[in-house]
């Protein structure tokens, strides 16, 4: 029976003269007929009243999650306990339209939604099932290798320079997450690395195998440590790849750059190719550099995020006097290191952009320059052919004189 045909009858009951009980009983006897258990429910049970600040629309259905003891048996033990013997419930509320359940104790933290029961209900015993205990007894949500991926990298983002954290999240989208990126991290097995790096060394990527390898060895460490699982990388083997070192370019192949530089001052790298072979500086040192008198400066770029600056000097020896009439410091310091890099390859095949630094540091060394002061123009924390002790360098402050007078060592024939 609707509202309104309530309201009718009302009315007409109230219209019924007083003292005439026959039409009364036909009009009761008509609403009888009429009315539905579910109408008459709605009448005679009293509503709960709504909270104060509630909107319209946020009538919510509440109620109890009962499981099953199938359902139950399915679970791990220690779940099986929580419901069966201690007779836990998890409860409910249907809101919106979604039906929403929330378990906050024992140690676990679940929140799940879905737009019926069932797989609510389902949804709810997956993530049961995906906690797992670690050796201080707290329980833990096993997340996706993914997931995991993503909170790595957020904290690596704020711990590493920027091209460090470029080279990690490039390795990872391109390698690893396609491949591991929707299973559970203690789903993923020894043999499972075993077999995808295997997979990369064989089709000809070795060194793309070993840097994936590296990589994954230090995120699995944090995982095992923070979810009391093996690593499943501990144990993987790779066979042997010889890293290619670089050289020193000969000093014909030194004359042959220099001339080409010499015979091109409009080329983009003419200069930057200049600079990098007589200060030994590292291509993405050459924006922050500026000369100074008899000195250029640059900033390390060997430099932890967070870490202050390290800035070292440079001097101008007799080789780079020169060729200093037809550098552009300007233009070395925009230079593009991808072009740098494909310029001097196709001069000199087979060498790349870093041996530029190998020449300048064999070069000052054959010309007599003590190690020290080649390492403080390099930039290098330690050298293994300096015999004094780290305390004894650190002791130590050149003056620019003894650090030119060195400088000035540098010169011979191309």
């Amino acid at each position: 029976m609707t509202d309104k045909q309530l309201d009718e009858f009302l009315k007409a009951i109230r219209a019924i003269p007083e003292g005439n009980d026959e039409a009364a009983r036909a009009v009761l006897k008509a609403a009888a007929e009429s009315i539905t258990l579910e109408t008459l429910k709605s009448i005679t049970v009293k509503k709960p009243r709504e909270k104060q600040g509630n909107c319209k629309n946020s009538a919510q259905e509440k109620g109890f999650i009962k499981f099953t003891r199938m359902e139950i048996e399915n679970m791990p033990e220690s779940i099986q306990k929580l419901f069966l013997i201690n007779d836990k419930v998890v409860s409910y509320r249907v809101h919106n339209g979604l039906y929403q359940a929330r378990y906050r104790r024992d140690g676990y933290k679940i929140e799940v939604a879905a737009k019926d029961f069932e797989t609510m209900k389902r949804k709810f015993i997956q993530k049961l099932l995906d906690y797992k205990t670690d050796r201080n007894g707290r329980k833990r949500l096993i997340p996706k290798f993914d997931d995991y991926l993503d909170e790595w990298l957020k904290i690596k983002k704020n711990t590493v320079k920027e091209s460090t954290y470029k080279g990690y999240v490039s390795l990872l989208d391109v390698n690893v997450r396609e491949r591991f990126g929707e299973k559970k991290i203690d789903e993923i097995t020894r043999k499972d690395m075993q077999e995808y790096l295997l997979e990369l060394h064989n089709s000809g990527k070795e060194r793309t195998a070993l840097k994936t390898k590296q990589l994954l060895s230090s995120i699995f460490d944090v995982i095992a440590e923070d979810f009391d699982i093996k690593s499943p990388i501990s144990r993987v083997e790779l066979p042997h790849h010889e890293t290619k070192k670089g050289t020193a370019l000969t000093k014909a192949e030194e004359s042959r750059l220099v001339e080409f530089c010499l015979s091109n001052p409009l080329n983009n790298a003419a200069s930057s190719l200049l600079v990098l072979l007589y200060t030994g500086m590292r291509v993405g040192e050459l924006k922050s550099m500026r000369v100074e008198g008899e000195f250029i400066i640059c900033e390390t770029e060997k430099v932890r995020k967070g870490y202050a600056a390290v800035y070292r000097k440079i001097p101008i020896t007799p080789m780079m006097k020169k060729v200093l009439p037809h550098i552009d410091f300007a233009q070395a310091a925009r230079g593009n290191k991808f072009y740098i890099n494909t310029m001097l390859k196709q001069l000199l095949p087979g060498h790349h952009t870093h041996e530029l630094r190998y020449t300048f540091i064999t070069r000052c060394k054959e010309c007599g320059c003590a190690g020290e002061v080649v390492m403080l123009w390099a930039g290098h924390t330690f050298d293994a052919d300096v015999k004094t002790s780290k305390v004894d360098r650190g002791y130590t402050t050149y003056s620019d004189e003894f650090l030119l007078k060195e400088a000035k060592k540098v010169n011979y024939e191309i």
